[in-house]
């Protein structure tokens, strides 16, 4: 704080407040009771509570990409967000609301939360509170959901994948607020993960196999392409595998994990290809300069090597830890293909998937 505390200077006349000299432990108490925007207003009152204000909470208007929302251990267990780079959970005052939610989907400091015991989607705004009721998805329940842009911006796209497999489209501007079912993937075991890349959705099918959706939802038709057919290999009974896709800068990026149970541990290895359109190939990607890699069933997301977070390596957290020590992040170096962890103090819910939040990537 600026100035001490001093119980007198209530006392004093013309006018003067002791606001400003609230003990920091009080203060602080009172923050971590605040929703964001309460905080940002808390910032502007003196000079004092803007010191505390940034001391205790640490930019979360917007934070720094990227954290892990998960749910904290207990039948009735809260919300939290998991800080890389201060290595620790941090308070957020989440809505009721949300608490009561299944994270599938994010960008930009939305949330897409669906609803199972009502069979609704919800969109919320971390930062403002402002909230987007969505159809009902024909998919449900859902497994995840992909956003093309926020929801306040003209001509956003939503793309739903079933936990069945099943893919649905939405453009409330066009298609007048109804979705308009894609495809099963059953050919292909059925569909394990989407992204939008280019105006095309692009759906990953449990074969590897990626397809690429070209959809007129005035006229409800989708012209599709192969970008990548199945793979001819198969695993033993000691390896198990994971594929997600995810768009980057333009780029259509696929990562595979392969890992092998030896002994109750687990070896694993990681691979990344880029998609190159003008040769219709796929090509192998051994460097993320200044980048990393997040790897989620719910959110994977490319971003900046920040304060926290090492360049040229691939992050994964799952509920399962992937027999990896329990409530713990996997980080994969592509340089030295090797695979380190990073505890998360106190754990976190195995029935919720933990969501990787990158706000400011949006």
């Amino acid at each position: 704080m600026a100035s001490p505390y001093n119980p007198h200077r209530r006392q004093l006349g013309g006018g003067q407040s002791a606001w400003p000299d609230l003990p920091p432990e009080l203060l602080e108490s009172v923050l971590g009771r605040l929703a964001p925007l309460d905080r940002v207003a808390v910032r502007l009152v003196c000079s004092s509570w803007r010191s505390c204000a940034r001391a205790s909470i640490s930019a979360d208007l917007p934070f720094e990409a990227p954290r892990l929302l998960l749910r904290r251990p207990g039948s009735c267990g809260s919300l939290a967000f998991f800080s890389l780079h201060r290595r620790e959970i941090l308070p957020f005052a989440l809505p009721d609301r949300l608490s009561s939610g299944r994270c599938c989907g994010q960008i930009g400091g939305w949330l897409a939360m669906a609803f199972d015991e009502e069979r609704a989607i919800e969109l919320r705004n971390l930062f403002s509170g402002q909230s987007v009721p969505m159809p009902r998805s024909p998919v449900f329940p859902v497994a995840k959901i992909v956003l093309s842009a926020p929801p306040t911006s003209l001509g956003w796209v939503a793309a739903v994948l079933g936990r069945a497999g099943t893919v649905a489209l939405l453009q409330p501007d066009v298609s007048g607020g109804a979705w308009i079912t894609i495809a099963a993937g059953g050919p292909h075991g059925g569909f394990r993960d989407v992204a939008l890349w280019r105006g095309r959705l692009c759906a990953l099918g449990d074969d590897g196999t990626v397809l690429a959706y070209r959809v007129d939802l005035r006229a409800r038709v989708a012209a599709v392409s192969e970008l990548r057919g199945k793979d001819a290999n198969s695993l033993n009974r000691l390896e198990r595998r994971a594929r997600y896709l995810l768009e980057s800068s333009g780029e259509l990026l696929l990562v595979k994990k392969l890992y092998s149970v030896v002994r109750d541990s687990a070896d694993v290895e990681v691979e990344v290809s880029r998609f190159r359109p003008g040769e219709c190939k796929w090509e192998s990607v051994t460097e993320l300069p200044g980048r990393a890699v997040f790897l989620g069933s719910v959110a994977s997301a490319a971003a900046p090597a920040t304060a926290g977070v090492r360049e040229n390596c691939v992050y994964f957290a799952r509920r399962d830890v992937e027999l990896m020590v329990p409530h713990a992040i996997g980080v994969y170096s592509l340089g030295d293909r090797e695979t380190a962890v990073v505890a998360i103090a106190g754990g976190h819910s195995v029935e919720v998937e933990p969501v990787w939040i990158l706000p400011s990537v949006a």
